[in-house]
């Protein structure tokens, strides 16, 4: 398995539209590609569920669903929201080796995990933040999480490595953030 392509699809056209340009991340399920879409000619994120081909072929289907979900989720409430990750198509991709990979199309969006924001900071030796500091920039996190409690969804893996700052930098000026990840979302109505 390559580790630069490691679905072996850099350079494929997916569902007649998307052209995949490289690799941006692989995580336990998922491998997630940046795109572009040939007509609107913009950048898109491309999340194949890759983690299809290691389950036993009698929970492929209930795997599947999972992933579909995550798919309906995201519409849902990115349609909510604008500080959710948009999603934009969900379909099935048939890699060069045969597999058959259900895969999300999500807006790509440029921007640093406040993870990495934390992190470049902690570097340069920068005090910690204010409660008035770090309020216009959390936020919109709160805001959006109320929007996906509301569906009753708890994301479950709300962590700075998930929250895209856009912008500059959040100390000095306004910035937008996105929250990523709901593949470990789950309706807390399961739990009750």
């Amino acid at each position: 398995m390559n580790k630069e392509d490691p679905l072996g699809i850099v350079g494929t056209l997916v569902a007649d539209k998307y052209r995949v340009e490289r690799l941006v991340g692989e995580g336990g399920f998922a491998v997630v590609y940046r795109a572009e879409h040939t007509v609107w000619q913009l950048p898109v994120a491309i999340k194949f569920f890759n983690a299809l081909s290691f389950v036993p072929s009698a929970q492929q289907a209930d795997f599947e669903e999972s992933f579909l979900n995550e798919g309906r989720l995201l519409a849902r409430l990115s349609r909510r929201t604008s500080s959710i990750v948009q999603a934009h198509d969900i379909g099935t991709f048939a890699t060069p080796a045969g597999t058959r990979i259900p895969f999300l199309v999500l807006e790509w969006v440029d921007g640093r995990t406040l993870d990495d924001v934390f992190e470049a900071e902690r570097k340069k030796g920068a005090t910690a933040w204010s409660f008035q500091e770090i309020r216009p920039l959390l936020g919109p996190v709160a805001l959006a999480m109320d929007v996906v409690h509301d569906e009753g969804v708890a994301h479950r893996d709300l962590k700075p490595a998930n929250i895209l700052v856009l912008g500059g930098d959040p100390r000095r000026e306004a910035v937008r953030i996105k929250i990523l990840d709901f593949g470990v979302a789950k309706m807390m109505l399961d739990n009750a």
